[in-house]
């Protein structure tokens, strides 16, 4: 079935059916690879009636979507789906990166040390961070993958408390988005009572690109 759907949905970028999609391709250049073009990602797991495809859209971080209905395989509707970074993030200015690390059995952990040399520009880093980001694509619900992340961390309940006890620690969201997409953020309770349950609170960037539809 994901072949077919990424073929459908192919074949309506390159063959517009839809209104929506010939506005789209005014504004925006789906990204291309080898001549072909990009798909990011290929989502069946969402709770509502569609399956979607995303493409990547050329120097935007948001992406074009093709929404196709569960019951049939036939398209929706074409619109576009931000881009989403949800990560657990811990900082320290006594700890190291090794001794936050330690804390927890998380694997795949990025980071720094105090006192180590800036990967960007000059200078030392006057604190150290620990940051978990156990999905780094972009091209996911905001709901969906928080609720990943905070999955994981679940998983090692008591190292991440040990975090929140010993450092500075919170999920961070970088949500960005067309600036003709949806700008609401919502958090169900359910979502609210899990980070209280983790000590952890949220901090929000968003930021809006692109060009609006031609009228």
């Amino acid at each position: 079935m994901k072949n077919e759907l990424i073929r459908k949905a192919i074949s309506e970028i390159e063959n517009p059916t839809f209104g929506t999609t010939e506005q789209l391709l005014e504004v925006l250049n789906v990204e291309k690879e080898n001549g072909k073009l990009k798909v990011e990602r290929v989502d069946f797991e969402s709770l509502d009636e569609t399956n979607v495809v995303y493409f990547r859209v050329r120097n935007e971080p948001f992406f074009l979507s093709v929404y196709f209905y569960k019951e049939n395989n036939e398209i929706a509707n074409v619109g576009t789906e931000n881009g989403n970074q949800v990560y657990f993030t811990a900082t320290s200015e006594n700890l190291t990166f090794k001794q936050l690390s330690e804390l927890t059995k998380l694997s795949g952990l990025k980071g720094w040390s105090v006192n180590d040399d800036r990967k960007i520009g000059k200078g030392k880093y006057s604190f150290s961070r620990l940051s978990f980001e156990p999905i780094e694509s972009r091209a996911y619900d905001l709901d969906t993958k928080l609720k990943l992340l905070l999955t994981e961390l679940e998983k090692n309940f008591d190292g991440i408390i040990k975090l929140t006890e010993m450092a500075d620690t919170g999920i961070a969201i970088h949500h960005q988005q067309y600036i003709s997409g949806n700008m609401a953020i919502n958090f169900d309770i359910e979502t609210i009572n899990r980070l209280s349950k983790l000590n952890l609170g949220i901090e929000i960037d968003q930021y809006v690109y692109g060009n609006e539809f031609k009228i």
